[in-house]
């Protein structure tokens, strides 16, 4: 009996995906090679490790869409009252990024709900925080946003399990 695998088929990792992707993408972004070291950055980081990378259109607000983006979705660990969480969250790198920001979604499992009047994420999953309102491309990027989302997440939890 043979229980080893051919070496082709040895799972990617996400990171080993990045380039893939982006070539996919190409004429999506004006510095790939940015987009590409941003999201190297936080899927290299503790926050990022639940994070995976795919391509998907960005649904905008006036409910039109982008052709397909670079989206890292997955789950942020953040820390509540002494116990690790992870919330689900997709990050989205719109055409204009690095220029603008990344968009950002909570998005909660069935056995979640999203909490009303939450101070920065709305009802439909969007997440406002200063640093996104605030990006600069110059000093701003992924890993940053990370330990901001869980840093505010953790004092002020964005889901709560719903009552079965």
């Amino acid at each position: 009996k043979n229980d080893t695998f051919p070496k082709s088929i040895i799972t990617m990792t996400a990171i080993d995906l990045l380039p893939s992707l982006l070539h996919h993408l190409s004429g999506t972004y004006r510095d790939p090679q940015r987009v590409i070291r941003d999201a190297e950055n936080l899927l290299r980081s503790p926050l990022g490790r639940h994070l995976r990378p795919t391509t998907e259109p960005l649904i905008l607000d006036d409910g039109t869409s982008t052709p397909p983006v670079l989206m890292l979705g997955g789950t942020l660990p953040m820390t509540y009252r002494g116990q690790t969480y992870n919330i689900p969250i997709d990050i989205y790198l719109p055409p204009a990024y690095p220029l603008r920001p990344p968009t950002v979604f909570v998005r909660p499992v069935s056995t979640m709900a999203i909490k009303e009047n939450h101070r920065h994420v709305g009802l439909d999953g969007r997440v406002y925080l200063p640093y996104l309102s605030e990006w600069r491309p110059g000093t701003h990027e992924l890993t940053e946003l990370a330990v901001w989302m869980s840093s505010l997440f953790g004092s002020d939890p964005p889901c709560y399990a719903k009552r079965t």
